[in-house]
């Protein structure tokens, strides 16, 4: 056994012995003595740090119930594996070269089933020619994905084809007439690409949506003659708050934080006066309020809970098959429909300041027929929020096929 494994294992059995004993210790979900002790050993990649901190740490207050996610990740951290494999199928984690973790596939081709891509296309052009027929305009916009195009962030031997997808995809649109927008170019050449997602979330930050926002508003203006206030997409009038090591995503979550670290969290707050109402199709709830207290759920980012809160749903609440925010500044705004998936939960809010009514319907959760609902929203508008990956086209298209 090569020296690095048997430290690993050595590692693994007095961690596994630490948590035996932890187990009967409260956990508050804060940074106890153990875990600070685990970060140093880790940073430091120094097994006798552990070592020697061991017998004063044990009685410190980690998770009970994620406390082997935390040592797990810990050890596979200090071995230098950048590959977690899951025993869930779709949740096997890939450290990047960036640091970031991404879920990946390990029997993923490198180019995608053409195919089925252009039957997707196909598909999205018959939508987009039932919308005209109804005098709607539609538009395709594609999410930047977590791994840039071009780049080798993957570990050796694994691969993806989320973003040759997404060009075939798009070339398909191109070809049929389809109207789309590719945010990818728009991310790769403002600032680092990587800093544009969380680290240990497959999603977008809070900050690449508001930059979306504003370059969408300038497109809708021009390509549909919908008008946002420079006002509202100026940086200068929102408020931003950073809550610190505040969010855990899901990737972070299968391999704990002593694996990749937590991220930052971002609460935008406009400066200027809002008033809208936000209610979900099933009734579950209404809200009506300022920008953070109706389109945003404070109640999210209230506490600090790593492996059982989500501060990603901040934005708009989670995915619901259909909602409805009603911007009451705006009353002679367009009515928007937003075809969505997860990506969507951080951008809708923002977009709902350039709406009068922007309805947002997730297809992965929606019960009705779509093209009724359409007809009877009557939009000046149906865009779609995708990123334009293998599984996100299935969730799309396997809705639309039924229409």
């Amino acid at each position: 056994m090569k020296r690095r494994d048997t430290i690993t294992a050595l590692l693994f059995l007095l961690l596994t012995a630490g948590g035996l004993l932890l187990t009967a210790t409260a956990f508050l979900g804060g940074e106890g003595k153990l875990e600070t002790l685990l970060k140093t050993t880790v940073r430091e990649r120094d097994p006798m740090v552990l070592l020697e901190g061991a017998e004063s740490a044990v009685n410190s207050d980690l998770d009970r119930d994620h406390l082997f996610i935390q040592l797990y990740g810990g050890v596979q951290n200090l071995s230098g594996r950048r590959v977690i494999q899951d025993m869930v199928a779709g949740n096997t984690v890939a450290k990047l070269t960036t640091g970031a973790l991404n879920f990946v596939n390990l029997g993923a081709a490198a180019q995608p089933d053409q195919a089925a891509v252009d039957t997707r296309a196909e598909a999205t052009a018959e939508l987009a020619e039932a919308l005209e027929e109804l005098g709607v305009p539609y538009l395709y916009v594609a999410a930047p994905q977590k791994i840039q195009r071009g780049g080798d962030t993957l570990p050796k031997g694994l691969e993806e084809n989320g973003n040759a997808t997404c060009d075939a995809y798009l070339e398909g649109l191109d070809r049929l007439g389809v109207d789309y927008i590719d945010l990818r170019p728009l991310f790769e050449s403002n600032g680092i690409y990587s800093n544009w997602f969380f680290y240990t979330d497959h999603h977008w930050k809070p900050e690449a949506a508001f930059f979306a926002w504003q370059y969408l508003a300038g497109e809708l203006d021009v390509r549909y003659g919908i008008e946002t206030s420079a006002v509202l997409t100026d940086p200068n009038n929102w408020q931003t708050t950073v809550l610190e090591d505040f969010f855990l995503g899901s990737q972070g979550k299968r391999v704990g934080t002593l694996y990749a670290g937590t991220d930052d969290f971002t609460i935008y707050t406009p400066k200027f006066d809002t008033s809208l109402t936000y209610t979900n199709s099933d009734g579950s709830f209404t809200r009506t309020g300022p920008f953070n207290q109706s389109v945003c759920f404070p109640e999210r980012v209230a506490q600090r809970d790593w492996f059982n809160g989500n501060p990603y749903t901040y934005y708009s609440g989670g995915d619901y098959g259909m909602a409805a925010m009603v911007n009451h500044n705006n009353p002679d705004g367009p009515r928007v429909v937003l075809l969505r998936e997860s990506f969507g939960c951080a951008l809708a809010p923002f977009l709902s300041l350039s709406c009068s009514e922007l309805t947002t319907i997730d297809l992965r959760h929606f019960t009705g027929d779509l093209m009724e609902t359409l007809e009877e929203l009557e939009p000046d508008l149906v865009l779609t929020l995708y990123t334009a990956s293998t599984a996100g086209l299935d969730n799309m298209f396997e809705f639309f096929k039924t229409e």
